[in-house]
């Protein structure tokens, strides 16, 4: 599986999976971590690959109208839980914890739901005082020339890689590696829900499936920070959820992915909460 350059949702399927098993394919850090920054390879590398667990977005309408399954909003993280977040790691990880669900409101073009979380993230980004261009998002005039929810998913993606770019390079490579380490976790969370509400459809399975492998590339990424507690506090966690991967060499039956499913949601709960 590889995610393109493009899209943030871009993900090619290199696994195959049949019905009963999916295969794979093959508070803040100290000022040492800070000064560690990732190199623009390693960005390209690992950025690209870390995204929203579904496929582009086409092939999402696609699916979704085909397996009937409505927008859950409730499976998103409410807007106003952002008032609990007071230390800067915190508002980090929930920066792309908030860029998740802004991305799936926007797969449904749910536009209150954009507006509420286009204004989350905007507050983050102020906290953390990260210097990007965030009008081009909230702007009257940008949003009437997105015309439909592609161009939207287009600005979205951007400000994902202009501010995970600034905190990489010009202030805290650890927040963009929690930042993420929450867009990952909870876009998975989010496909699990929807794998629940759609009662196990196989289609579902399969994007749940699939996440194996950037769930290594997020591990590969925290390894750079050794000594933050709070990234190595997630990624014991983590850990374990690549474990229930593993089992199966390669395959995924019920009991695993009921595993899977409760270990995502307490991951995203030690993140939200």
């Amino acid at each position: 599986m590889k995610a393109l350059v493009k899209s943030a949702f871009r993900i090619a399927i290199a696994v195959t999976i049949s019905m009963s098993a999916c295969k794979r394919a093959g508070s803040g850090p100290d000022a040492q971590n800070q000064g560690d920054t990732i190199s623009k390879a390693e960005i390209k590398e690992g950025v690209e690959k870390i995204m929203f667990p579904l496929p582009e977005p086409m092939n999402v309408y696609q699916t979704l109208e085909n397996i009937g399954a409505t927008y859950a909003s409730n499976a998103l993280n409410p807007v106003n839980s952002i008032d609990k977040y007071f230390q800067d790691n915190v508002k980090a990880v929930n920066l792309g914890v908030y860029s998740a669900d802004l991305s799936y409101a926007t797969i449904y073009d749910k536009k209150n739901d954009v507006d509420a979380y286009s204004k989350n993230l905007k507050s983050l980004i102020d906290d953390l005082d990260i210097k990007v261009d965030y009008a081009m998002l909230t702007s009257e005039e940008t949003r009437k020339k997105a015309e439909n929810s592609d161009s939207l998913i287009k600005l979205t993606t951007q400000i994902f890689y202009d501010v995970y770019g600034f905190l990489n390079k010009e202030s805290n490579p650890s927040y963009a590696a929690l930042m993420a380490n929450g867009y990952y976790v909870e876009g998975l969370y989010i496909a699990t829900h929807l794998l629940k509400e759609t009662y196990n459809n196989f289609e579902m399975l399969k994007i749940v499936c699939q996440q194996a492998t950037p769930l290594e590339e997020i591990i590969k990424l925290n390894e750079k920070f050794p000594n933050d507690q709070y990234i190595q506090t997630l990624q014991s966690s983590l850990k374990k959820l690549k474990a229930i991967f593993d089992e199966g060499k390669g395959s995924v039956n019920e009991d695993q992915l009921q595993r899977i499913t409760k270990t995502i949601e307490a991951i995203r709960g030690s993140m939200v909460s």
